[in-house]
């Protein structure tokens, strides 16, 4: 009787705890902290809750104060801060306590423990006592705005320090200049999310935007251009808006921004660009380039042949003082020179650039930008800071100290690394949150590319190419905001969160706690928070993608719950529209759309996907290069049915300077008559059409007989256009066809991109 009894209560007490267990709350904090234990019970902040500080620790005081005015802001009390003292008898009930810890590792590191009668934030330093506020921030209720409401946090313990010591968010104020306002709310949103780094892009071909007081027309001249590009810069014929646009921070501004950052602590470093993207500064200062002008700051974007002079003495004392200035302003420890993309054409045919040349033993214009860089190195030097640059600093050898920040890939900081000199990890692949973030055609205009929030996530700073060693030379990891097509501060969020949230994850996480289905999860809830700091933040999460294989449609979203309500006649959603529950299959040509549901609110933008039914479609197919960047958004998007238009990137297949060429498996012998397929013609962007397609047929996969082909006449072909091909192939029949799109090849001298190897753009390969 008593065994049983026992037994009765165990299964009982098991209950018990697997309820207690389901009930736990989740802690949604973003990024990802290294320990989180949750216990029982809450503590409640009130206006009577006391703050302790370290005794005549100012900067400990400093995140003191920010948490007391994130508590004011939201629950409308100030809570009142005092020191430490020694003879203090244990701890105070109702109070939070900064406790310096020498023991933790890391100096951004803390340990943040919350009881029901107080709250410990130990750290090594203030930095880290201000980031434990920070995930209390995110612990607290987000939507909090009146006294009377109940602040509280659920009982826990973390531990956490930070995966990288550079964790960067970058803004261009060069193509569109933004209020300080906006810039110190952009600092609090980086901070929000434990990131360090500012990095402030301020010149640029389009406008200068610093007070310089030893060279005035910086901010008379060079701080305004006559009129700005409307629409795209693939627009033909492009449009201009006919109205000056200036704008410049003085040095009192400067000097604000900074120190409010700092409060944050945020680093700000700024960028001052050379030796190219200088035309604004030439429009001030025409004796600094290499023909003498006259030039004006430019009014579209673009790389402009017209750079600083390198063989002229005077561009570099005038870069001296420039950066006399600009190092007094900003206590950072580096300096951003830029160094990119500087076209050399000028350099080639400038007497003074050429006779340097000779003077210094110079081989190409390659090595007279090193030299360039390398003497800007030394100005900052001068002034105990250093320098970064982007990776085109490594051409024709890299300055001594230089940090190099990696933008047009990896190779950059790998080639870095391998040198012995550090890097920061910021490629366009992943990191640049000016490229659309969604479908094209339901997105305001953007510069092209297509990275949405889950390809943010998914990115390794680190290259597997490193050996542990070289590997500790990436400081971290940098998300790009530029602005060629954000006017307003509104669409600068928009374009930046929430994809900066998963930029913050990689940059503060351990490798080893990301996890994709879990952030997505954490950052549902995260959304609130956003809400609450009145963050016009992008609902792309909401985004539905499509693939079709196998005749079948398969609709998806970041979060498996969400619902999805689909038509197929052509009709908009509703609440009462069919529920997406698996693939389903469509035997003719069908408009599928679709929309996440929560109730009767819809929560996203409508998925809209015309699919075209052929006998290739859904069919798979292999490559001899499978595409790294422009990979038509599933595994086989040359047979998915869809065909793509010149602002929807996500759909086409590129490479550069390769053949695009499937074999595709029709599944069994099949007849076929014709095969067509589409290319972009956009020389501009270093889009070139194929100068031929070829169509093969085989039976077995190995032995491939010629069907048709066609030259096409890609040096003549003008704009911006998508082009046709079709090409018969009466009586044809097998299991295999081969398409082959013959490469371009390399862009011609007096073009775009010349030089370079161009692009080529195919998309649906369709066989009737």
């Amino acid at each position: 009787m008593k065994l049983r009894l026992l037994f009765t209560l165990f299964l009982l007490g098991l209950l018990a705890f697997n309820q207690s267990c389901q009930k736990k709350p989740a802690l949604n904090l973003v990024p990802q902290p290294l320990s989180v234990t949750t216990t029982s019970g809450y503590f409640t902040l009130t206006a009577d809750t006391r703050v302790f500080v370290p005794n005549g620790m100012d900067d400990w005081a400093m995140a003191a104060r920010y948490l007391a005015a994130l508590v004011e802001q939201g629950a409308g009390f100030r809570l009142v801060s005092q020191s430490i003292q020694q003879d203090m008898r244990g701890p105070t009930e109702n109070a939070i306590y900064f406790l310096p810890e020498s023991s933790i590792a890391s100096a951004e590191g803390y340990q943040l423990e919350i009881t029901p009668t107080a709250i410990y934030i130990r750290a090594r330093t203030a930095a880290g006592a201000f980031y434990a506020v920070q995930t209390l921030r995110q612990i607290f209720p987000p939507g909090i705005n009146a006294a009377s409401a109940a602040w509280q946090a659920l009982c826990c313990k973390i531990d956490d320090a930070p995966r990288f010591s550079y964790r960067g968010l970058h803004l261009d104020v060069g193509r569109h200049y933004f209020p300080v306002s906006f810039v110190k709310k952009y600092i609090d949103l980086l901070a929000a999310h434990k990131l360090n780094t500012f990095h402030w892009h301020l010149t640029e071909d389009q406008g200068w935007r610093i007070e310089i007081k030893k060279h005035p027309r910086l901010q008379e001249v060079a701080a305004c251009r006559s009129e700005t590009l409307v629409g795209h810069y693939s627009d033909q014929p492009q449009r201009f808006d006919g109205k000056p646009y200036c704008g410049y921070y003085t040095q009192e501004e400067v000097k604000e921004v900074v120190e409010y950052a700092r409060q944050r602590f945020v680093t700000v470093i700024p960028e001052i660009e050379m030796p190219g993207h200088a035309l604004a500064a030439l429009s001030a200062y025409p004796e600094l380039g290499c023909t003498g002008g006259p030039y004006q700051a430019a009014t579209k974007w673009g790389v402009f042949e017209d750079v600083f002079c390198a063989g002229n003495e005077k561009t570099f004392v005038f870069l001296d003082e420039v950066l006399e200035e600009v190092c007094a302003l900003f206590p950072s420890t580096y300096i951003h020179i830029g160094g990119d993309e500087c076209p050399k054409t000028r350099w080639q045919t400038c007497p003074k650039c050429q006779k340097r040349m000779k003077q210094e033993g110079l081989k190409d214009e390659h090595e007279l930008q090193s030299y360039f860089i390398r003497r800007a190195e030394a100005m900052l030097a001068r002034r105990d800071k250093k320098l970064i640059g982007w990776d085109e600093i490594l051409e024709g050898g890299l300055a001594p100290s230089a940090t190099v920040m990696s933008w047009r890939g990896t190779e950059g900081g790998i080639a870095a690394a391998k040198a012995g000199h550090d890097a920061i990890m910021t490629p366009t692949s992943h990191v640049y949150l000016d490229y659309y973030q969604s479908d094209p055609n339901t997105e305001p205009v953007a510069i092209g590319g297509h990275l949405t929030l889950e390809k943010v996530y998914s990115y390794e700073p680190v290259p597997a190419e490193l050996s542990p060693e070289e590997a500790v030379r990436i400081l971290g990891v940098q998300a790009n905001v530029w602005t060629e097509y954000m006017k307003t501060p509104d669409y600068v969020e928009y374009m930046t969160y929430p994809r900066a949230c998963a930029v913050a994850e990689i940059a503060w996480s351990a490798k080893e706690k990301k996890d994709w289905p879990d952030f997505a999860r954490r950052l549902r809830a995260h959304f609130a928070r956003l809400d609450a700091m009145g963050v016009n933040y992008a609902k792309s999460y909401f985004d539905i993608s499509t693939s079709f294989s196998g005749g079948k449609v398969a609709l998806s979203a970041i979060d498996p719950v969400l619902q999805i309500r689909y038509t197929t006649d052509g009709s908009e959603p509703t609440p009462t529209s069919k529920r997406y529950k698996e693939p389903f299959a469509i035997a003719q040509n069908t408009t599928v759309k679709a929309a996440v549901f929560e109730g009767k609110k819809q929560m996203g933008k409508v998925r809209t996907v015309a699919y075209l039914v052929h006998k290739a479609s859904g069919k798979p197919y292999t490559l001899a290069r499978i595409p790294d960047k422009y990979d038509g958004g599933e595994q086989y998007a040359l047979t998915n049915g869809v065909t793509g238009d010149i602002k929807t990137w996500g759909n086409w297949v590129g490479l550069v300077n390769r053949d695009i060429d499937p074999v595709i498996d029709l599944g069994k012998p099949t007849s076929f008559s014709r095969v067509t397929t589409h290319f972009v013609n956009s020389k501009v962007s270093w889009i070139y059409p194929p100068r031929g397609v070829e169509i093969y047929v085989s039976d077995d996969g190995q032995q491939f007989r010629l069907l048709a082909s066609r030259e096409i006449p890609a040096e003549t072909m003008e704009g911006i256009t998508v082009e046709t091909v079709v090409l018969d192939t009466p009586g044809a029949q097998g299991r295999y066809l081969k398409f082959v799109a013959k490469t371009f090849g390399v862009i011609p001298e007096n073009a775009a991109g010349a030089g370079n190897g161009a692009w080529l753009f195919i998309d649906e390969v369709i066989v009737e």
